[in-house]
């Protein structure tokens, strides 16, 4: 749902900024366990997994709904989203009403790879 809004295209180039520092930094022989084969794995679903950022509401704990951007689709029921407001990346699980915020908050590859 992306406009426009110059504020939305500079947040979508800080979102594709972010995951691709991430995806340069990553190292599967030190990453999470340390167990190359599934990291080499995981980066590969992960990067096959996103999507041009698009921002949509997302339902928070306590009943609170907030604008966040979908960086990947989804996975079985989860998604990643990032949160702007937190500048950080969180994975969200669908519903009926709506993507929902677990509170796994992260850099965007670990919260993919926590499902």
């Amino acid at each position: 749902m992306l406009n426009d809004d110059p504020h939305d295209a500079r947040e979508v180039a800080h979102i594709k900024q972010r995951i691709g520092a991430e995806i340069d930094a990553f190292d599967p022989k030190r990453a999470a366990a340390g167990i190359e084969d599934w990291n080499v794995a995981t980066l590969a679903d992960f990067k096959n997994a996103l999507i041009e950022p698009n921002l949509m509401e997302l339902n928070l704990p306590g009943g609170i709904t907030d604008y966040a951007y979908a960086v990947t689709r989804k996975k079985g029921p989860y998604r990643v989203m990032w949160l702007p407001w937190n500048d950080i990346f969180s994975l969200a699980v669908e519903s009926r009403f709506g993507p929902v915020d677990i509170s796994v908050h992260g850099d965007a590859i670990g919260c993919f790879s926590s499902v």
